[in-house]
């Protein structure tokens, strides 16, 4: 078989049309194929990204609703700035009931104590020293019954030596105790000093 000009020009116009076809179709097609599977990768991750997040709020919606349930607890441990003076009866009592001698308990001013929560922050606290004398398992017992009583109280610090002239076993401790309260708010803030 003999090629002439008209057959090798039929020929390459047969190899042409795929060519052509895959450079000006398929190609085109494929690139855009290509930038969809992108794009629905890139979306699929911010959908995965987004999932998380909605999952890690559920999570946060949970956390907040159980530190109000704490709080709300909390609240209700702190006694009414009204209420102090009951709190101090009871620690007479428990003072008392454990055969200890209360030989002084006071109030402190404000600002006695370096770790004093300040004026304007929530909740507040009264300082109360105490200075008590009794035996010592007696003392511990107290401390135990302090630690059990339904309000928010705490010792700050404490002294404790063994009683000179006493029976064995027998304590003199100091201590400073705070005890938390909500303010009513009905008193009226304190007067400032003016410069004139």
């Amino acid at each position: 078989m003999k090629l002439g000009l008209r057959e090798i020009l039929f020929i390459a116009m047969l190899m042409a049309i795929p060519m052509a076809a895959w450079r000006l179709v398929f190609e085109p097609q494929n690139q855009r194929k290509a930038e969809l599977v992108k794009q629905i990768n890139a979306r699929q991750e911010r959908l995965g990204e987004l999932n998380q997040a909605i999952v890690a709020m559920g999570d946060l919606r949970k956390e907040i609703e159980s530190l109000e349930q704490a709080v709300k607890f909390f609240q209700s441990k702190l006694p009414n700035e009204k209420e102090i003076d009951k709190v101090l009866q009871e620690v007479w009592r428990l003072a008392e009931g454990n055969q200890l001698v209360a030989k002084s308990i006071r109030t402190l001013p404000p600002g006695t104590d370096k770790t004093t929560i300040t004026e304007s922050a929530e909740p507040h606290e009264q300082l109360i020293a105490m200075q008590l004398e009794g035996d010592f398992h007696g003392f511990y017992a107290f401390l135990q019954s302090l630690e059990n009583q339904p309000r928010i109280m705490r010792i700050k610090k404490m002294t404790m030596e063994k009683l000179r002239g006493g029976p064995e076993g027998h304590v003199q401790a100091k201590f400073d105790m705070s005890i938390f309260f909500e303010r009513s708010g009905e008193e009226e803030p304190c007067p400032t000093k003016s410069s004139t």
